[in-house]
């Protein structure tokens, strides 16, 4: 027997597929390279835009013309779910052991971790879901709310990556912020048990909303500790407070300022990674300029620059009036013009957009 599998989009889905390739591989399933060699085909799919969701149907469209059994799994299930007609077996990213029913082998998918490597880090995957109800968001569809891996899970990870020679880690998961909410724990008590492990080590801990710092004011106690990497992806999707509650983002301009300022007076070396969503419903000139002002204000070392997308089933669908694709395009374009005039001269990074032109 033999599988290829391709994972497009985020780090959970990467690490789907690397959960899935280490219980394939137990189970004596060769893993190739082509998909012509294959009888079994899995697509780790994205839906977080309409464009990666249409780049991703296209590609599953592309695998189907192989004689192998498809597998999809990732958002795309559960966001579109018509779909699933179009291939053999589907599972949601929290129904993935679904796999065990259909291959009936020997060791089951649980008895491997989600967690992978990439370069000199060791990615550890520490919940699905979120406890956010973004307006636009169509990955809550598809993940819903928090399921947190254990402490002893997460640590028997580090360990091992210890063990490998790794001395960098990296937590993901949708909201790193949200750990432990469906299990009365929080980050905190999460960050203070890594901390207790022995060894020379650093944890990055990336995605991390910013009501979390206002319902945990220790976190920027733990930023300071030894063993956290002094980088956080800290996103602010709007400058403008009408338009962040009709994103259902939680927080005010006032807070995000607060905590951003805050995170630079007392970790100074700090590196801060934020998104913004151009384009959102109803958006006026005035909504955008506020945003624009802000990305200029903030020491921003990291930027993305994403346009909205209408997503199905999502509440922003209903919102009105839509802001043309060109005007949202032209804004998001004067944002990336700016941030990278203003800091020409210096080591900073747009790292993402959907804007074709910026890559």
């Amino acid at each position: 027997m033999k599988a290829y599998i391709e994972s497009m989009g985020c780090d959970s889905n990467v690490a789907d597929a690397n959960q899935i390739t280490k219980y394939l591989k137990a189970n004596n399933v060769d893993i190739v390279s082509d998909p012509k060699e294959a009888d079994y085909i899995f697509l780790m799919s994205c839906g977080f835009n309409n464009i990666i969701l249409n780049n991703n149907i296209k590609r599953l469209r592309e695998l189907r013309k192989f004689n192998a059994k498809l597998i999809l799994g990732g958002c795309i299930p559960k966001i579109k779910k018509e779909i699933t007609k179009e291939v053999d077996f589907f599972f949601y990213p929290k129904e993935i052991n679904k796999l065990d029913d259909f291959f009936s082998f020997k060791l089951s998918l649980n008895s491997f971790s989600p967690s992978f490597k990439r370069e000199d880090k060791k990615i550890i995957r520490i919940a699905t879901g979120c406890e956010g109800n973004c307006s636009y968001c169509a990955i809550k569809i598809a993940n819903g709310k928090t399921t947190s891996r254990s402490i002893s899970d997460i640590s028997q990870d580090i360990r091992e990556g210890l063990a490998e020679g790794f001395n960098k880690f990296l937590f993901t998961s949708e909201d790193n912020g949200s750990w432990g909410q469906d299990i009365g724990l929080s980050i905190i008590d999460l960050i203070k048990e890594i901390n207790n492990i022995n060894g020379n080590f650093k944890i990055s801990l990336t995605t991390f909303n910013p009501q979390w710092f206002i319902r945990y004011p220790e976190m920027y106690d733990i930023l300071r500790t030894d063993k956290i990497e002094k980088k956080i992806y800290f996103p602010l999707q709007s400058g403008s407070d009408r338009i962040l509650k009709l994103m259902n983002r939680r927080y005010t301009v006032k807070d995000y300022l607060y905590i951003f300022n805050k995170l630079k007076k007392e970790i100074p070396e700090i590196k801060i990674q934020t998104d913004v969503l151009i384009g959102f419903p109803s958006e006026t000139e005035e909504d955008f300029k506020k945003t624009l002002d802000l990305i200029e204000k903030l020491d921003i070392f990291f930027l993305q620059v994403f346009v909205y997308t209408d997503m199905k089933n999502t509440p922003s669908l209903k919102l009105k009036p839509k802001i043309l694709s060109q005007i949202a395009k032209d804004r998001a374009n004067k944002i990336i013009s700016r941030f990278l005039d203003k800091n020409k001269n210096e080591k900073r990074k747009l790292v993402n957009t959907n804007l074709n032109n910026h890559r």
